[in-house]
């Protein structure tokens, strides 16, 4: 979609964090994005929150990474991008 990049930043500790930013008005509803890994996926930060005056699309928190190859990754997750906004995960810790 050229309305929603999506990429994976990661430190010196293989932790990693993927970004994936919605420039359309309106919120994208069942965005399949690519994973490195299955899992739980917490949501680190949404830019469309509430708390930040936004209108609060967002994951509920968190999202599941099923074996469902998409964008080049083995694991991919539906998730739900805020209109003009942001969102980042980062797998679960045990």
């Amino acid at each position: 979609d050229k309305h929603v990049p999506a990429y994976l930043r990661r430190d010196t500790f293989e932790d990693v964090v993927a970004v994936v930013v919605n420039f359309a008005g309106v919120p994208h509803e069942g965005y399949r994005l690519g994973l490195p890994s299955g899992g739980d996926w917490v949501e680190l930060l949404n830019t469309d929150a509430e708390v930040y005056h936004g209108s609060g699309v967002g994951n509920l928190g968190r999202v599941q990474a099923e074996a469902i190859p998409w964008h080049g990754r083995e694991h991919s997750a539906v998730v739900r991008l805020p209109p003009l906004g942001a969102v980042l995960f980062t797998p679960a810790r045990s």
